[in-house]
């Protein structure tokens, strides 16, 4: 491979993406589109070309890969959903074909149908984590603390229930207290989850995080940052657990120290 298009989504996953790419292939060429209103611009400094588009021109999107004659292509970073639901104003008529095609709005509904598109053109997307894999959730403690017996039984058990609600595909996050299911995701995502979770519950929850038995990496890849441990350290998290080998940490050697700052383990499973 020697030439990658990377549509790149919010927050930092692209720019770590590409530089541990660069880092890891230095003859790879990344081909970046990047989204208006979404995309950091720092991402710029990490990739050979970047192009910057409207959201909903998928018909450009497409265009500028096959012009640019990359091999693979990578998604990187989440789209607000928000953007999906209130700012259709100006799609183009292959992403206004793509809604119409599908029954839901899902991520893995929209997503599963654009790359079927792209791959029709010729196209192939790659898993999301390559190049990634020493930025990944480790199996049992991912930082330097130990887990009470209570609180290891604690976790067992909302374990289960988690990976059933996962599993239906209603949300990657799932926030207990004393084995009670306080709040799942929905489209909001994680931070707002636990936000929401809090208002409920107090402090000394436990958050679980994790992958759906069948996760399509290619798109939708679990992730952590330090806004995340910030938001746990803020409202006294009892701790945190994520899928090993799926869930992506961002900025990890800052997680893994802040959370031990703030007496959260994080905990692979």
């Amino acid at each position: 491979m020697r030439k990658l298009g990377l549509i790149a989504g919010n927050r930092t996953f692209p720019l770590l993406f590409s530089s541990s790419a660069k880092s890891k292939n230095s003859q790879l060429e990344i081909v970046a589109v990047a989204v208006k209103g979404e995309t950091d611009k720092r991402l710029a400094k990490f990739v050979d070309k970047i192009f910057w588009v409207d959201i909903g021109k998928l018909r450009e999107v497409l265009n500028i890969f096959l012009e640019e004659k990359v091999d693979k292509i990578v998604l990187a970073g989440q789209i607000s959903p928000y953007r999906i639901f209130k700012d259709r104003s100006n799609w183009d008529e292959l992403m206004n074909k793509i809604f119409k095609s599908i029954s839901d709005f899902r991520p893995h509904s929209i997503f599963s149908e654009i790359i079927k598109e792209f791959e029709s053109q010729g196209l192939s997307f790659i898993n999301s984590t390559t190049f990634l894999e020493e930025h990944l959730a480790k199996e049992g403690l991912n930082n330097n603390l130990r887990i009470e017996d209570s609180l290891q039984e604690d976790i067992a058990s909302a374990v289960e229930l988690a990976r059933k609600i996962v599993d239906l595909d209603i949300g990657q996050t799932v926030v207990f207290k004393d084995k009670a299911i306080v709040a799942v995701e929905a489209l909001e995502g994680t931070d707002n989850t636990i936000k929401r979770a809090y208002k409920i519950c107090g402090p000394n929850f436990l958050v679980v995080k994790l992958a759906k038995k069948n996760q399509d990496l290619r798109f939708d890849v679990p992730v952590i940052g330090l806004n995340t441990i910030k938001l746990l350290k803020k409202l006294k998290a009892k701790a945190l657990v994520i899928e090993k080998g799926k869930t992506l940490i961002l900025n990890r050697d800052k997680v893994l120290f802040l959370s031990e700052e703030a007496n959260i383990p994080i905990l692979g499973v």
